[in-house]
């Protein structure tokens, strides 16, 4: 696995434990690899060790849509008819 380093002023960190930043810092890579379409939620909850609902509850949290906006609705609906 591959580790990114991350530099921080210490009055940002100060607060928080390393392990907890370290959480933080991985869940919003994940998140906007979601969000650009590069990783699936499954993906991105196996990553965290999260159930996918968990995830896509991170990813709204986040503010970010959990729906492609590029889908056609409509076509995906009459699909399934």
């Amino acid at each position: 696995m591959t580790r990114i380093q991350i530099d921080c002023p210490d009055d940002l960190t100060a607060s928080q434990s390393p392990d907890a930043l370290t959480e933080l810092a991985q869940q919003a890579f994940l998140v906007r690899l979601y969000q650009l379409g590069q990783v699936s939620s499954g993906r991105a909850a196996e990553i965290l060790r999260v159930s996918r609902r968990a995830f896509l509850d991170l990813v709204s949290a986040h503010g970010v849509s959990i729906f492609d906006d590029d889908t056609d609705v409509e076509a995906e609906a009459r699909c399934g008819r």
